[in-house]
Parts: C-alpha cells; structure tokens; sequence
C-alpha cells in the first residue's frame, strides 16, 4: 500500500524535528564514544569511524600512522559527526572545527588520562583534539506514521 500525504508539513521521514542547543549537542557528544571523522584532501572527502571523548568544547581522538592521520595534517578543516537511536527518538550531531595532533608533554599526558575504547590497541598511537568553531544538533521522534499502523 503506497504512502499517500496530504502535505509533506504533516509528515517527515525521521518523524518531528528538534533543534538542539550546543549545550545539549555537547551532553549527547559526551554520552556516547564512536562518531565519524571527515577530511577531505585534493577535494577528496574521506570518512573515518573513530571513538572519541567529549569535553564541551571539543572531540579527542587516538589514531595510528596511515591515511586518516597523513589527510588531517595536510588540511586540518576537518567534520566530525555523532549519532544514535533510542526506542522512540534518535539523534545527530554534527562539530566542525580544526584538529590538531598533540604533540606537548602535557597535552599527551592529559589526553592519557581520557578513557578512549580500543578498537585494535596499537601503539604508537597520536592523539588528536578537534577544537569545536560549530555545533549543530538534532533529535527525531520516531514513531509509526499516522494512519499506517
């Protein structure tokens, strides 16, 4: 049986949109630990999976030597991008910003101290920090269609 809608206003395919605030873009951020990384090098977009650790004001991120580390040096613009499913609602979040390696002695302490997951432990292993110029968020209500239960 084919949807039919009588005004696409009444209707969406993630179900009722809500904006979030950078606050609550961050809390969410915060709350989970695998996102996505965009970089793109020579106008060529490259997406990574990483797990990360959010503080409010930026993603920190352990990486090895390789394509994701050699394209996000060569142009440190970088997208990062989050996101969920509950039962009844799911969410996106979207940081924009600059990533930078760690290369201090006392920012490769601090960052020794995050709990970052490891997919594949192998060292050595840089740390990077995506300092956050734009949050964006959403959340999505989900639920059956109206009438198409």
């Amino acid at each position: 049986m084919p949807i039919r809608l009588n005004s696409i206003d009444e209707w969406s395919p993630q179900g009722p949109v809500t904006e979030l605030s950078d606050e609550q873009s961050w809390l969410l951020l915060d709350g989970s630990s695998f996102g996505r990384l965009g970089v793109s090098l020579d106008n060529q977009p490259e997406i990574f999976p990483v797990n990360y650790a959010a503080d409010g004001a930026s993603i920190l991120f352990r990486t090895a030597e390789g394509t994701k580390l050699r394209d996000l040096i060569a142009n440190q613009s970088v997208v990062f991008e989050a996101d969920a499913q509950t039962g009844d609602s799911a969410w996106s979040v979207t940081v924009k910003g600059t990533a930078r390696v760690l290369d201090t002695v006392e920012d490769i302490e601090a960052a020794d101290q995050q709990i970052l997951p490891d997919w594949h432990p192998t060292k050595p292993f840089v740390y990077v920090r995506i300092v956050s110029s734009q949050i964006s968020g959403r959340q999505y209500k989900r639920g059956p269609l109206a009438g198409h239960i």
